[in-house]
C-alpha cells in the first residue's frame, strides 16, 4: 500500500497542487481545506502515514493542528508549511511537536523529498537540523550561508538582504544583496500578479538563489560583497516557473 498524506491548506490553489505533486509521487493523498476539516479527516491518525500543514489558516492554526493530532496520536508526523514568520515561527513549530518544517515557496521536489524524510526517520527530527536547513544554505560550492537581516527602502522600495557567507578557506564575510524595485515589478509581471505569493519571503528566497548561483559559478564572494537583482533572465524564470507549481495562490 502506498504511504497515506493527509494535505491542510485553505489556499485552494496550493491545497490542489500539492496533492498532484505527491500523488505524482506515488503518495495516497487526502486534502482538507481548513484546520477543523482536517482533523475531522484525520480521526484517530491510523488512516494516515504523514499530515502536511499550513501554518497560517483562518480557522485554526497549523500549530493548534498539529497540537491536536498528537493529543489523539503520539506518533503522529506533522509537517508544517509556512510562507510567513521566521526562524521564531520554524522553531516553535518544531518545538510543539512538528516532525518538519517546509518554507513556501518551494519547489515540488522539496516537497517530495521532505514528505519521504519525514516517513523514514524513526524518531522526529531536533528542531535546530531542520530550522538550520530551512533557514540557511549548506555546501554552495565550499560556502554556507545564513541572512542576517532585512531592510526596506521607504522611498525606492529595494529590499536589502544581508548574508553572513562563510568558507572553509576564507574568512567570514558579509554579501548584501539589493532586489531592486524595477525587478519586483518584473517579477509581479512575469508572474501576472499583483503581488508574489509568500510576500516578501519570494523575493528573499529569489535572493537567496542569485547568491547561490555566484557563489557556484565564481567559488568566491563578489569582490564588492554587492549583488544587484535588476532584471529576471531565463535562469530565474525557469526558477519562478518551478516554485509557481506550488506557490501560486
Amino acid at each position: 500500500m502506498n504511504p497515506r498524506i493527509l494535505v491542510i491548506d485553505d489556499e485552494p490553489n496550493i491545497l490542489k497542487m500539492m496533492e498532484l505533486v505527491l500523488s505524482g509521487a506515488g503518495f495516497e493523498v487526502t486534502t482538507a481545506t481548513f484546520g477543523t476539516e482536517g482533523l475531522e479527516r484525520f480521526g484517530n491518525g491510523k488512516s494516515f502515514d504523514a499530515v502536511v500543514c499550513d501554518y497560517k489558516m483562518p480557522d485554526m492554526s497549523g500549530i493548534e493542528v498539529e497540537q491536536e493530532m498528537l493529543q489523539r496520536d503520539a506518533d503522529a508526523k506533522v509537517i508544517i508549511v509556512s510562507g510567513y514568520g521566521g526562524i521564531d515561527t520554524a522553531l516553535n513549530a518544531m518545538n510543539r511537536g512538528a516532525s518538519d518544517f517546509l518554507r513556501k515557496p518551494f519547489a515540488p521536489v522539496a516537497l517530495i523529498d521532505t514528505v519521504r524524510k519525514t516517513l523514514a526517520q524513526g524518531c522526529k527530527q531536533t528542531p535546530l537540523n531542520a530550522v538550520f536547513r530551512e533557514f540557511s544554505r549548506q555546501d554552495v560550492n565550499g560556502f554556507n550561508f545564513e541572512i542576517e537581516k532585512v531592510e526596506v527602502d521607504e522611498a525606492f522600495g529595494d529590499i536589502t538582504y544581508s548574508f553572513e557567507v562563510q568558507g572553509s578557506q576564507v574568512e567570514s564575510r558579509f554579501v548584501k544583496v539589493v532586489f531592486t524595485a524595477i525587478a519586483q515589478e518584473l517579477v509581479k509581471a512575469y508572474i501576472d500578479a499583483d503581488e508574489v505569493p509568500c510576500g516578501n519571503r519570494f523575493f528573499e528566497a529569489m535572493a537567496e538563489e542569485r547568491l547561490s548561483s555566484y557563489l557556484l559559478e565564481h567559488g568566491s564572494v563578489p569582490p564588492s560583497a554587492l549583488i544587484r537583482i535588476e532584471d529576471i533572465g531565463s535562469s530565474e524564470q525557469k526558477w519562478i516557473d518551478s516554485l509557481m507549481t506550488i506557490s501560486v495562490a
